[in-house]
């Protein structure tokens, strides 16, 4: 049966199934970390980014795609924890900025949300890297933007089953880009991390789940230094904020952005409405809290 377009409750129900892939494989995720530094935590930082989307998404009845949307970008950013789910949220952010206005999704909306979810998250990126999430969701794009130019493919599901196709290959592909990958035998963590979850989700639209409840909270997690590689942690202290703005965020965005650069690395800084969200690698954790003061 062909699926031409597809609502806001199959979109729920697709963010929703995808989260719950994602939870249900952040220990295999966090041992494939490696890069940018081998600790170890890229899974349990994606889901409890995805997880703060989630719990909102999850307590929307009949929603619209713009509440949706809402949702998950406003929930997905604040709830960011790591590079990688900094950079995820800013996939999502892109993703639902695309679709917003419109009351069903076809295959040239889907197509063109999919650009626009890459290109945002390479924008987020102080130092994009190829051979990583980035390189996986830009291969999604790429895609999506040659069939639109055929023009051929109508049906949403067989859309979403090729694009996902040449992401799952650029995938396999990230250790022959990142060299650290290849000596450590892994794929990039981040990007098997967004793949988890799309695959979640396009099992959601062929009909293969019917479980769509998530569960948030719980017992902590205990993330252990990973196995997948080692290397000297340049930059000791993950440091993370959130601004609550009453001026321009553009000129608060930049001035962050070029302080953050001088003391660490691994720098995102991300405006959205009335926050900016920050995340640095530093040894002076200090320093970026009251440059954010």
């Amino acid at each position: 049966m062909s699926i031409n377009k597809i609502g806001a409750g199959m979109i729920q129900k697709m963010f929703l199934a995808g989260a719950k892939a994602l939870e249900a494989k952040k220990e295999y995720i966090n041992e494939l970390n490696v890069f940018p530094v081998p600790d170890g935590d890229t899974g349990t930082n994606m889901t409890m980014t995805i997880m703060s989307a989630a719990k909102e998404v999850s307590l929307l009845e009949n929603p619209t795609i713009d509440e949706l949307g809402k949702a998950i970008s406003s929930g997905s950013l604040r709830g960011a924890r790591g590079n990688s789910g900094v950079i995820l949220s800013q996939i999502f952010r892109g993703f639902v900025k695309s679709i917003k206005g419109n009351s069903e999704l076809d295959v040239t909306v889907l197509g063109n949300a999919v650009g626009h979810a890459a290109e945002t998250a390479y924008k987020a990126v102080m130092k994009p890297k190829e051979g990583t999430i980035l390189t996986v969701a830009d291969a999604g794009a790429q895609k999506a933007r040659e069939l639109l130019i055929e023009g051929e493919m109508t049906d949403v599901a067989e859309f979403c089953d090729a694009v996902v196709q040449s992401m799952e290959e650029a995938l396999l592909q990230t250790p022959e880009l990142l060299p650290v990958l290849k000596q450590a035998g892994v794929v990039d963590s981040g990007g098997e991390g967004l793949m988890t979850f799309i695959r979640g989700a396009l099992d959601a639209l062929h009909g293969r789940t019917a479980d769509f409840t998530v569960t948030v909270g719980g017992n902590s997690t205990v993330v252990k230094a990973s196995t997948a590689g080692e290397a000297d942690i340049k930059f000791g202290y993950c440091t993370e904020y959130i601004i609550m703005l009453e001026r321009n965020h553009n000129a608060v965005e930049a001035q962050l952005k070029e302080y953050l650069q001088k003391i660490g690395d691994c720098v995102v800084v991300v405006a959205d409405d009335d926050i900016v969200k920050v995340h640095v690698h530093t040894n002076d954790p200090g320093l970026a809290i009251q440059k954010a003061l």
